[in-house]
């Protein structure tokens, strides 16, 4: 029977590796135990595999995947005004689940308790074991972001073991214990040109570290003296663990910004429509899918519509002018009466991002379709909720008779760029050559100004005006940047944004769409639209009309669940709830 299961195994495998099968779309494979386990290479590698539907994708289901992520924030509004309920504030504490999960966890400390029983070389082994470091590193970070304190659990538990009836640990010395196990993984996973296209590499577990103590070290830096705070913060510390990271990935030399495409103005649109990302320097981490295997998404079949949702005006407004100042300062703005003429003489990226008439929505017959108004009348799965519509993840030929091949970005270069900028303007430490090497190489790709660590101008719009010029840029950068690729949500938390979160959200000036009514189907009804002075305001008619009812004294977290806190009275429930 085991040599059957052997056979079996290594027949898996072996069909893997001629049809260059991805590793970011395997399931869970059951027939691997932790009993059954001898901890070979075949298996140790199943065993990590599992774990790599987590990572953020497309998915396999109907929906935006990746490029929805951001609804939870203020860079796209959803029709559904409580789509993140911690946002909206309409988060309830749960009588059990609630995200309070510690089983990928315990599978995961099982193989580092027990792997050393191997036989093979370490050699052979060792990206494997690195991966369950960074498996680890993962869930643990995830759980932290949601509700701070945490047990730390480094060996699989049973039902009667003392550590389940402790308190939890500070965050921080949480963070401390997952950016030790990331050093482990980068120490043990082979660099990307040695791995199969879509596994972990060294480079992937830097990036993760690199984003882990910028997080903490944000997080303890704006939420000290609150009840999220932490005793005797030393956010430094982090701060420089986070530019180290990001450093060593940039010296490593594997990748750069490049013009992903010959066009001008699609340099940065081009990133993110892709079958195929081999060839791109920009790109860590990508899955790859493959029709012809069965391995496909249906994200540009929600695409193609607006899929109730539409970008904010809060993010269109962040993009600077092309000659580098910000649109309360720029005498290039046109204003934003009409959507085509607000991305002129603008950051190239931001009409990369948005739908101009120049964008093509759908092929007829071989023939481009362009795009003219947003669906601000259809049902909701159709409807566009600002004026404002998502354009840049959407490529209608990556839709094959319904079937999606368009690759799913992990991780990009542009992040480590970011994270180190960032860090070392909190350490009082960005040099105009920080800026060349991370900000002012992000914006050579669409010929954007460069950043001067003087600034130049005080936009009294900024967000984080009591913040100094350079970081409220790096944080517009970054934004920017990273616009509906779902980083907006950790940042706001991490930053304690509160007051970016609690204002109305808004749209697209709607009279530009009244002047348009001819190119709606059916007719637009312009009192079916509510708008507030004169923009689209998709939550006037809800409770998030003055903006969502984000509580900062206690959504920055999220409530551990009722069970817990009776089976462990030693938990103590998050602030506020």
């Amino acid at each position: 029977m085991k040599t059957r299961k052997l056979l079996y195994m290594i027949s898996v495998m072996a069909l893997g590796l001629m049809s260059c099968e991805d590793f970011l779309d395997r399931p869970p494979l059951d027939f691997i135990t932790d009993k059954e386990m001898s901890f070979s290479v075949t298996e140790m590698k199943l065993y990590s595999n599992k774990y790599y539907g987590s990572l953020p994708t497309f998915g396999n289901a109907h929906g935006l995947g990746i490029a929805g992520i951001d609804q939870s924030s203020d860079n796209m509004l959803s029709g559904n005004y409580a789509y993140d309920s911690r946002i909206a504030g309409t988060i309830t504490v749960p009588t059990s689940g609630g995200g309070w999960d510690w089983g990928n966890i315990r599978g995961i400390n099982f193989f580092l308790c027990n792997y050393h029983k191997t036989t093979e070389q370490r050699s052979l082994v060792n990206q494997y074991i690195g991966e369950m470091y960074f498996w680890r590193a993962w869930y643990y970070f995830s759980l932290m972001k949601k509700f701070g304190d945490l047990p730390w659990y480094d060996k699989p538990l049973e039902t009667n073991s003392p550590e389940l009836y402790a308190p939890r640990a500070s965050r921080a010395e949480i963070a401390n214990h997952i950016i030790l196990d990331l050093d482990s993984a980068a120490r043990l996973m082979s660099p990307m040109t040695h791995v199969e296209q879509g596994r972990l590499h060294r480079d992937a577990a830097l990036v993760l570290q690199s984003r882990i103590a910028l997080y903490e070290g944000t997080w303890e830096k704006y939420h000290q003296g609150t009840e999220f705070g932490v005793a005797n913060a030393d956010y430094d510390k982090f701060f420089k663990k986070a530019a180290e990271a990001a450093k060593k990935v940039m010296d490593g030399g594997l990748f750069a910004i490049q013009k992903a495409d010959s066009e001008a103005d699609n340099a940065y649109r081009s990133l993110f429509n892709k079958s195929d990302y081999s060839g791109f320097k920009d790109i860590m981490l990508w899955r790859k899918y493959d029709i012809s295997l069965e391995n496909f998404h249906y994200a540009q079949n929600t695409m193609v519509n607006s899929a109730n949702t539409g970008i904010s005006k809060s993010l269109v407004e962040s993009y600077l002018c092309t000659d580098g100042k910000p649109i309360s300062l720029s005498k290039l703005y046109r204003g934003d009466d009409y959507v085509d003429s607000l991305v002129l003489d603008r950051d190239p990226r931001l009409s990369q991002t948005i739908y101009t008439h120049k964008g093509i929505l759908v092929y007829q017959n071989g023939t481009p379709f362009y795009y003219k108004v947003p669906e601000l009348t259809l049902e909701d799965r159709l409807r566009n909720t600002t004026g404002y519509r998502l354009y840049k993840f959407y490529d209608p030929a990556a839709n094959h008779n319904g079937k999606n091949d368009q690759g799913a970005i992990i991780f990009r270069y542009a992040e480590v760029l970011l994270n180190y900028a960032e860090a070392k303007a909190e350490l009082n430490e960005c040099t105009q050559e920080v800026l060349d090497a991370t900000i002012n190489q992000i914006r050579s790709r669409v010929n954007m100004p460069g950043l001067e660590t003087n600034v130049g101008f005080e936009d009294p719009n900024w967000d984080f005006p009591e913040l100094s010029p350079l970081l409220n840029e790096i944080r517009r950068e970054r934004r920017v940047e990273l616009a509906c690729e779902g980083y907006r949500f950790d940042d706001l938390m991490r930053w304690a944004a509160s007051h970016l979160i609690k204002r109305p959200m808004l749209g697209a000036k709607f009279q530009q769409f009244v002047e348009a009514k001819d190119d709606f189907q059916p007719a637009l009804n312009p009192s079916a639209i509510a708008v507030q002075d004169g923009y689209i305001a998709p939550y006037l008619n809800s409770p998030a009309k003055d903006g969502w009812g984000f509580d900062p004294e206690k959504h920055y977290l999220a409530p551990l669940p009722i069970n817990e806190l009776t089976l462990n009275p030693e938990l103590k429930q998050n602030p506020g709830y």
